[in-house]
């Protein structure tokens, strides 16, 4: 990561790091003080966060209760658990009532496991084991996402969305700017491909215009098609991103069935790899409001 040895990088300040971090990824000398790239005031914002809302919205289970009362329940996924533990045998029990299940964290993004009838009971074991453990870590501090930390631990099974055997579930990204008062805001989806083989990720403008740029991973398909019910998408995106000058909110969309993934308040944690640095300040320079909020 860095060419400064690892056990003098892990005794150095959490904000030397973090520029040491930036310097060797990004490849340019950072300004967090007065942020003007995308990657500038995702770390700003990390430092300084303001909202108390990041907490919630970031709580895998509390956030579910705050979408359904903004916008109501259908597009919220079932919760078949929440706990602070779960053995192998309740983990089957759901499984065999839903016929899958989806099993995580509600305060990182760890490790997520998709198990179906067929799920061995080491399969079950080692799901049950990984999230469990999660639990114990402190994501926020590790992270340096503040607002993670003030998330309860707990572990989350929810409904398996309703995909075709063979099938993911593709995810949209909406990233969301507010631009002032009276002005609408500017949205950019970003859409990944292919993520447990090849991973790529596009992204375009809020009317599927591709947009000639990468983050992190190579940008391979520059079109995408419309999906059903997208103006619907929109505005979901927009109503739950309206108390944040920023924020990333991720659906899914089956068949036109459209269902609350998540929201991000730091995407790629600030440290996002650009095909240039003047692509990092042009989405940089979208985000109008402070970053705090």
């Amino acid at each position: 990561m860095t060419t400064v040895p690892r056990k003098l990088y892990d005794l150095l300040p959490a904000g030397v790091q973090d520029h040491i971090k930036f310097i060797s990824r990004l490849h340019y000398l950072p300004n967090f003080k007065q942020p003007s790239t995308y990657n500038e005031k995702i770390n700003f914002r990390k430092r300084h966060y303001a909202s108390d809302l990041f907490a919630l919205c970031s709580d895998k289970v509390r956030v579910k209760e705050y979408v359904a009362e903004k916008l109501g329940d259908e597009i919220v996924i079932d919760n078949l658990y929440v706990g602070e533990s779960l053995a192998p045998e309740q983990l089957r029990q759901l499984i065999e009532e839903h016929g899958s299940a989806v099993v995580k964290a509600n305060h990182n993004s760890g490790a997520v496991f998709i198990l179906d009838r067929d799920a061995s009971d080491a399969q079950l074991r080692e799901a049950c084991d990984t999230v469990t453990a999660q639990l114990s870590k402190d994501y926020g501090s590790t992270k340096r996402e503040p607002w993670y930390s003030d998330i309860a631990p707990r572990l989350l099974v929810e409904r398996k969305l309703p995909v075709k055997p063979g099938e993911a579930a593709l995810d949209y990204k909406f990233h969301v700017f507010q631009q002032g008062e009276g002005q609408p805001p500017v949205v950019i989806l970003h859409v990944d491909f292919d993520r447990f083989t090849n991973h790529s990720r596009s992204y375009f403008t809020e009317e599927l215009e591709w947009l000639p740029f990468s983050v992190k991973y190579p940008a391979v398909f520059p079109r995408i098609e419309r999906p059903e019910n997208y103006a619907t998408m929109l505005e979901i995106a927009k109503t739950l991103a309206e108390p944040f000058s920023y924020v990333r909110v991720d659906l899914y969309n089956l068949q036109g069935r459209i269902f609350f993934g998540e929201m991000t308040f730091a995407h790629e944690s600030g440290f996002g790899v650009f095909t240039s640095r003047a692509y990092d300040l042009w989405m940089g320079n979208l985000w109008k409001g402070d970053p705090r909020y």
